[in-house]
């Protein structure tokens, strides 16, 4: 198929040009070589596609229809490669996408949107959520989620970034309660913490060596 397709743009480079020597020229090759394709490809069809004179290159009947429908696939050709050209710059479809509440609405739903401006045959469907979901079961395209990725059951994940929390306290609280200065301490301490199907979620926090560490909170 490989020859089939290298012949025929030779034979149309050929004709357009009105000689071997100058279609050689056009595609990098010797008049020669430029000559044994056109030879192999007539061979091939069992036709005489050139009227060749050593002054002059012509067409014959069957070589001008054989050019028609040749020039008509390069061109189909040429049009598949621009619409799937144009495909990878343009995006196109529904996209649902499941992001936590906080962290979706603040971080995520921004970038979407403006993406999806610039693709106007996008259609998002966003759902916000702080449950872990079954992409398959529950049919998303995409899950973003916070904290440490528990099995992803054969699923591919990618670790987005960085999200960095810090432990705040109100000043009245602190003079009434005292301010922690351990891990233990702070896990004596009146506390807002997440939920996640009914169970309370400790806190993981870095040690003064770095190291992470689970704090209980009251």
């Amino acid at each position: 198929m490989s020859d089939r397709l290298n012949g025929i743009s030779v034979f149309v480079t050929a004709v357009e040009a009105g000689s071997f020597a100058l279609a050689a020229s056009r595609l990098h090759l010797s008049r020669s070589a430029v000559g044994k394709t056109i030879a192999r490809l007539e061979q091939r069809l069992a036709v005489r596609l050139f009227h060749r004179t050593t002054r002059s290159l012509s067409l014959t009947d069957d070589g001008a229809l054989f050019y028609e429908r040749c020039l008509r696939a390069l061109e189909e050709i040429r049009t598949a490669e621009m619409l799937l050209e144009s495909g990878k710059q343009q995006v196109n479809g529904r996209l649902r996408v499941s992001m936590p509440v906080l962290f979706g609405r603040m971080c995520i739903a921004p970038l979407l949107t403006s993406m999806a401006r610039e693709h106007p045959g996008l259609e998002l469907e966003l759902s916000f959520n702080d449950r872990v979901v079954d992409l398959i079961e529950d049919g998303f395209d995409l899950a973003i989620r916070n904290g440490t990725l528990v099995s992803s059951s054969g699923l591919v994940a990618r670790r987005v970034g960085d999200h960095r929390m810090t432990l705040c306290a109100a000043p009245e609280y602190l003079l009434r309660s005292g301010e922690p200065k351990t891990l233990e301490q702070l896990a004596q301490h009146d506390a807002v913490t997440y939920m996640r199907a009914g169970v309370v979620l400790n806190w993981t926090l870095l040690d003064a060596c770095g190291k992470e560490q689970e704090v209980i909170p009251k």
